[in-house]
């Protein structure tokens, strides 16, 4: 009796353990402020969808974190822009007019 016991207790705390481990909270896409730095945006957006790094040819480093905006039937990718670690511009198209040929992708 004591094993049945031991043995449901057991297998409740792993089932919670796991259960607790794979809630992804998705946050609904706010535009940042200019300015903003990695932190303060992250907390506000959430964990981006991926992370792209360049190097220019001047040797700026530039960080895209891509976040998903959601619609009613559709959805798009708006990459934010951070420059020295703070918010520079967010878009498509500022994604492409800072994103050439020349740069090299780190990440």
């Amino acid at each position: 009796m004591v094993l049945k016991g031991v043995l449901i207790t057991v297998l409740s705390l792993s089932l919670i353990g796991c259960a607790t481990s794979s809630i992804n909270i998705v946050k609904p896409f706010v535009e940042p402020q200019y300015g903003m730095n990695k932190l303060q945006m992250v907390d506000l957006l959430g964990k981006p969808k991926r992370i792209e790094i360049y190097k220019k040819s001047d040797q700026t480093r530039i960080e895209f974190y891509v976040y998903v905006r959601k619609y009613e039937s559709s959805q798009e990718e708006v990459p934010v822009c951070l420059i020295d670690n703070k918010v520079a511009g967010w878009g498509k198209t500022f994604y492409e007019d800072h994103v050439s040929t020349d740069d090299v992708r780190i990440k």
